[in-house]
């Protein structure tokens, strides 16, 4: 059997009322046409019939009163019924008629013969009430009479079956079209509002924290299609709400981690002011080893001072402000945080001309260009490996062009266009939440910067962030 999508089933049901309102239009048109045609025959027997009832009418007075009035009238009902008999003929020519009707020409052609032998004959006192001509006239008037009241009656029974025949065929015509109506409320009920009414409250489902999924059939169509969205849209909602609690967690942890660098940082301080003391307190020849013991002690703990700070710094919330500054410097914030990341094999190698000045969010862009450079750092499985982080004037010279590059796996292109959507990520639940880069590219929009990805799978990935470069604002100069 051959299975049709929901579009294909609403042309066919299309198709076929139309076809079926073609063949009800075409046949109630040539009923209707057959029905005028018999109005017409009817019509014009009706008016044959009276006019051989006129002649034979005129034909009695004649008889009685032999008045030549009367005499010129039948003459005249007769030509007038010789040039109607045509007509009719016309109208009989195009549908069945009975035998007898053939002769009616012939028959006024006798009868007007007959009475004007009639005023020859029968009008001296010769035959007297016995003239055969009269005998005659009456016989051929007889027959005119009832040729045309059979015609009549013939017409009148055609029209009765007619409307009865066309009766049943409008009550069949209305059964067939209340079928046809069911069938196809019944096949779009089936093939659409049953689909959607699953839709519905596995959507309600949704909404209660419910993520179920709709079962879905081996038939192609457009309801298959939405199902199938409809459940991988539920699929990806559950993944996205671990993720979001995931970041609720990096959230949390962000924020112990703040509070803990607070109070590391105070034991720093301490050990570095008790080794300075101690360094200052003793002779560097009478103990070399402990001076130079305690001169690493005081350079350790000035590094983790110094990352200690740089925590405190980029978990500080800020607001979003913008300011001149240059891109070396925000380079090397990013080079301290993540000095403690990169693994033996990998290099990290920085090329950012001095005289590049930008209109940015120091911490903001820290933390976007960090994140890249963490991302970079991770997509390279095995060293050895290169991460480049580099810097030029475009030709205009209206804008920096940023890039951060690895020498990685690289992405997929079925993922390309997805990568700076939240929450989306190629990595395991412990190495990534889908945040990273779509923070990436809120802030360098918001600073009115553009982001963009190239990447080749087996080849490494690199990000180019194009940001305007600041300019100083020309100072107007006034006359007094």
């Amino acid at each position: 059997m051959i299975a049709l999508n929901l579009r294909q089933k609403m042309i066919g049901c299309f198709c076929l009322h139309l076809f079926f309102y073609i063949i009800v239009g075409v046949t109630f048109l040539k009923d209707f046409s057959m029905f005028h045609d018999d109005v017409t025959l009817l019509m014009h027997a009706g008016n044959l019939s009276n006019i051989c009832l006129e002649i034979r009418r005129y034909e009695k007075n004649f008889i009685i009163r032999h008045d030549n009035e009367d005499y010129n009238k039948v003459l005249e009902y007769i030509d007038e019924a010789q040039k109607t008999v045509p007509e009719v003929m016309d109208d009989l020519k195009i549908m069945p008629f009975p035998a007898h009707l053939l002769n009616l020409t012939e028959k006024l052609k006798l009868y007007r013969e007959s009475f004007l032998e009639d005023k020859k004959q029968c009008s001296s006192l010769k035959y007297g009430a016995n003239c055969p001509a009269r005998e005659r006239l009456r016989g051929l008037g007889q027959d005119l009479v009832t040729i045309t009241e059979d015609l009549v009656l013939f017409e009148q029974d055609k029209m009765t079956d007619f409307i009865e025949n066309f009766k049943t065929l409008v009550l069949e015509t209305s059964a067939f079209l209340v079928l046809l109506s069911i069938f196809t409320i019944l096949l779009l009920y089936r093939a659409i509002v049953i689909p959607l009414k699953s839709v519905e409250h596995a959507a309600i489902a949704i909404a209660n924290g419910t993520f179920s999924r709709l079962p879905v059939d081996n038939k192609k169509g457009e309801v298959r299609s939405v199902l199938r969205a409809f459940n991988k849209m539920s699929n990806d909602l559950e993944e996205q709400q671990e993720q979001l609690f995931q970041a609720k967690k990096l959230s949390s942890i962000g924020t112990l981690a703040s509070g803990t660098a607070h109070q590391i940082n105070n034991p720093l301080n301490n050990i570095s002011t008790s080794c300075q003391l101690a360094i200052s307190e003793l002779d560097p020849e009478q103990n070399p080893l402990v001076a130079k013991m305690l001169e690493t002690i005081n350079q350790e703990t000035q590094r983790a001072g110094e990352i200690v700070r740089g925590l405190l710094e980029f978990s500080r919330a800020q607001t979003f402000s913008l300011q001149p500054y240059q891109l070396a410097e925000v380079i090397n914030k990013v080079k301290q945080l993540v000095a403690g990341e990169i693994p033996s094999g990998t290099t990290l190698d920085i090329d950012i001309p001095e005289n590049i000045i930008l209109f940015i969010d120091v911490q903001k862009m820290v933390e976007a260009l960090l994140n890249l450079t963490i991302n970079a750092i991770q997509a390279i499985p095995e060293p050895p490996g290169t991460v480049f982080i580099g810097a030029e004037k475009d030709t205009d010279g209206k804008n920096a062009v940023i890039t951060v590059s690895d020498t990685g796996t690289g992405i997929a292109k079925e993922h390309l266009q997805k990568i700076f959507d939240p929450f989306f990520t190629t990595k395991n639940a412990e190495n990534g939440t889908g945040l990273g880069l779509a923070v990436v590219y809120g802030i360098i929009k918001k600073q009115n910067g553009s982001t963009r990805v190239e990447s080749e799978l087996g080849k490494g990935t690199r990000f180019i962030i194009t940001l305007p470069l600041y300019s100083e604002p020309e100072k107007s100069n006034s006359l007094g």
